[in-house]
């Protein structure tokens, strides 16, 4: 049973739907019209009006899509960050010739807002980011606050979202680069990123001197939006999986998975604290209602490693230097099921 944080457990209907026999998304015009109906559904998941794109790569390729599409040599980037993923944000500015600014806190805290504040009274920064939930700690950031302050000064701001849209709330009409990712809450492959993108992007895509090809949003401007034809081929069966998933979610109602997210997470962290394990996080709140982390101290991976052999349950560590400290249970998308989460959690209550 796979309950790890993404790419998740992909239901039987999304599986079938990408069985289908695949169309050419280069000349077949009901391809385009599919991939047209399927941009207004994920609006509706974003709940945005902004332009929502699907793009062919890993939900990775959005964040460093977004940084080679808006940002120029020697531009100052703030990068907001308290995980790994935030910190990472600072490397594709570093290599696309940015000048990042890193505005750190402890991975087992929130976003440091009065750092924010007092970054910005220096340098003139053109863009931000940050990380709505920062997977591998399990910690969800309250960024509406830090995002109005960016909005105040101008700056333009990327947010990853990757494994918290379509599982709770996030504030994309406040985010003018919004990312998301097909293997997370949406219970689909991997191998799909989405991103909502403002007019004020847009924009700073357009006005940009230098730009790649794979990595942009400018050819999808000029192809997509202007002729409907794909800047490349598209990855047809992916796409017949996400349109699949994205109508489950709608048929469900989007307020409906957020409670079916918060009623899992709360039950995770119920029968965590019967077997006296730590969050990770250093307060409940930040928690995700996506993803939670557990503090096991060294021990994890071992743990991890005992739970798939004797009980066929798959959980995740975390990365880099806290892989063998955290332990994950992934409860988003299809891996939100009270079930699923009681059998999981009974598996590491018998592992310990």
């Amino acid at each position: 049973m796979l309950m790890t944080p993404g790419p998740t457990e992909i239901p039987q209907r999304v599986r079938q739907a990408m069985g289908r026999e695949i169309q050419n998304p280069d000349l077949d015009p009901d391809f385009v019209g599919l991939y047209e109906e399927l941009e207004g559904r994920l609006k509706k998941i974003y709940r945005t009006e902004n332009d929502v794109l699907i793009l062919a790569g890993e939900g990775i390729l959005g964040l460093e899509a977004s940084i080679a599409s808006l940002m120029d040599r020697g531009d100052k980037v703030l990068c907001i960050s308290n995980g790994i993923f935030g910190d990472g944000f600072a490397d594709f500015v570093k290599m696309y010739g940015g000048e990042p600014t890193l505005c750190s806190a402890p991975y087992d805290q929130g976003l440091n807002l009065e750092m924010v504040e007092s970054a910005l009274g220096g340098e003139g920064f053109k863009l931000a980011t940050m990380v709505h939930c920062e997977t591998p700690t399990g910690v969800l950031n309250d960024i509406t606050p830090i995002l109005k302050m960016l909005k105040e000064n101008g700056i333009i701001t990327i947010v990853d979202a990757v494994s918290s849209v379509g599982g709770c709330r996030v504030p994309v009409d406040h985010i003018d680069v919004c990312i998301g990712g097909s293997q997370k809450c949406f219970s689909s492959a991997p191998g799909l990123t989405t991103v909502s993108i403002s007019e004020k992007a847009w924009e700073a895509v357009e006005s940009k001197k230098q730009s790649t090809f794979y990595t942009s949003f400018k050819p999808w401007k000029d192809t997509w939006y202007e002729h409907k034809e794909f800047p490349y081929t598209h990855m047809v069966s992916n796409i017949y999986g996400l349109y699949e998933s994205i109508d489950m979610i709608l048929e469900e109602g989007l307020d409906e998975v957020y409670k079916r997210h918060d009623k899992c997470a709360v039950l995770c962290r119920e029968k965590g604290d019967e077997i006296g394990l730590e969050l990770y996080p250093s307060e409940e709140g930040l928690s995700s209602p996506t993803v939670t982390a557990f503090n096991l101290e060294g021990k994890a991976q071992y743990v991890q490693r005992k739970i798939r052999e004797e009980y066929d349950i798959l959980l995740a560590t975390s990365l880099g230097p806290l892989k063998d400290d955290i332990l994950r249970v992934g409860h988003m998308g299809a891996n939100a099921k009270l079930e699923r989460v009681e059998k999981a959690m009974d598996a590491v209550k018998l592992s310990l």
